[in-house]
């Protein structure tokens, strides 16, 4: 099994005005800042989903949201061997 993943937060909002800020939001954050920074974002949902403390199928439905709304592209990652990693995440646009 595949070593965890550190992913920072620093940046991520935690509340929008005077709500809290909604997974997909978070997720997008996240994707966003590491485009700007290395190009690519490229995490397992299980890792995005213990950084912001929700489960997996939270995250699973806030990519799902977002590249329906066409913001983000998810583009399949495979090792060597052909087997298949996390996959590698771009803002659209």
């Amino acid at each position: 099994m595949a070593a965890q993943q550190e992913i920072s937060l620093e940046g991520v909002s935690v509340r929008k005005g005077d709500r809290h800020a909604f997974v997909y939001e978070r997720v997008y954050e996240i994707i966003a800042r590491d485009n700007q920074k290395i190009g690519t974002a490229s995490y397992t949902k299980h890792d995005l989903a213990q950084a912001l403390q929700c489960s997996p199928r939270s995250i699973d439905r806030a990519i799902r949201r977002l590249r329906r709304e066409g913001v983000i592209e998810s583009v399949p990652r495979y090792d060597s061997a052909g087997g298949q990693l996390a996959n590698a995440y771009r803002v659209r646009g």
